[in-house]
């Protein structure tokens, strides 16, 4: 398709440029969210007819018939989402973009758009033109996404940390290494990832509560579809620690460019007593190290264990306008 062509060279030319602005996890996205909504797809192209900008929105229709333009990739499981604009030319794409909002008034009642990166040109370029046109306007931090940059070396990360939390995690990976039997870290291929997908989302729903209900049929199909495109695109890591004849513990990363993404986790509670998921995390993180990766993304959520492993808050935020 041609769109999806012209969309994956404009996104590596963009300012923006995240595993959640992908062509793939975008159509996905749409064909399993998406309908009965409306596609808003916004393209702005210079003389040449070459892309230089695309606002991947869709119109909802809300109970009180108020109609809201939001990203593509909703609020539930993208992190990250933005216009995925050519660098140098955020001001003419956004100034186009507020003109045909301002010059179809009937297609919207509020726009909506959550997940913006704090170093995007949404938050400053697009946020200005809103402004000029007189529109009301709130920015707001959403959430952090804490994340870590990755040294030349394993000894150099474990360095860098707290001495309490080197320490911590040292000990956490010399327990499970001395006490578990036939004690393995394990990475998915092509082979073994049907039956893997499945332990995954055994040990994801084992978790806790929460996981267990957020994984519905709907969620689930498309997370089997996503992670069987990304594994073919060599974007998807599966991650497991195995003992005692059992996976203890999984993640399931997002490597994408220079960056790894923390998507999504599980473990079985019954080996709790091991931390597998610490342990886990540090075998990833010294894969990444070893493969030249920069940055260490964990993804939305503040929980403290982000913070022990080096982490630091990087905001995603919220910008809504009104008429």
């Amino acid at each position: 398709m041609k769109l999806k062509r012209e969309w994956e060279d404009l996104l590596a030319r963009s300012t923006t440029n995240t595993i959640f602005q992908t062509w793939e996890w975008n159509q996905l996205w749409w064909k399993h969210f998406g309908p009965p909504n409306e596609l808003f797809l916004l393209t702005l192209r210079n003389s040449g007819n070459k892309i230089v900008g695309i606002a991947p929105l869709f119109c909802h229709l809300e109970m009180n018939n108020q109609k809201r333009i939001q990203f593509i990739g909703g609020t539930e499981i993208s992190d990250y989402l933005d216009f995925i604009v050519e660098a140098g030319n955020e001001h003419s794409f956004y100034e186009v973009v507020i003109s045909f909002l301002s010059s179809h008034p009937e297609l919207w009642d509020i726009v909506d758009l959550h997940c913006i990166p704090a170093d995007s040109h949404t938050l400053t370029v697009f946020r200005n033109a809103c402004e000029k046109k007189g529109y009301r306007a709130r920015l707001s931090i959403e959430e952090v996404c804490p994340r870590a940059a990755l040294p030349s070396s394993w000894d150099q990360f474990l360095s860098a940390m707290k001495k309490k939390d080197r320490h911590e995690i040292r000990r956490k990976i010399n327990r499970i290494q001395r006490q578990a039997e036939n004690f393995s870290y394990t990475i998915t291929n092509s082979a073994t990832f049907s039956e893997n997908i499945e332990c995954f989302l055994q040990l994801h729903g084992k978790s806790n509560t929460q996981k267990m209900a957020f994984m519905n049929q709907k969620r689930k199909r498309f997370f089997l579809e996503m992670a069987r495109i990304f594994l073919q695109k060599e974007w998807l890591e599966l991650l497991f620690l195995e003992a005692n004849d059992a996976k203890l513990a999984a993640l399931l990363n997002f490597k994408y460019r220079d960056t790894v993404y923390v998507y999504n986790s599980g473990y079985d509670p019954e080996f709790s007593r091991w931390s597998p998921g610490w342990v886990l995390i540090s075998y990833s993180i010294q894969d990444a190290i070893e493969s030249g990766t920069k940055n260490y993304d964990f993804l939305r959520g503040n929980e403290s264990y982000k913070y022990r492993f080096g982490a630091k808050d990087f905001e995603v935020y919220r910008y809504t306008i009104k008429k």
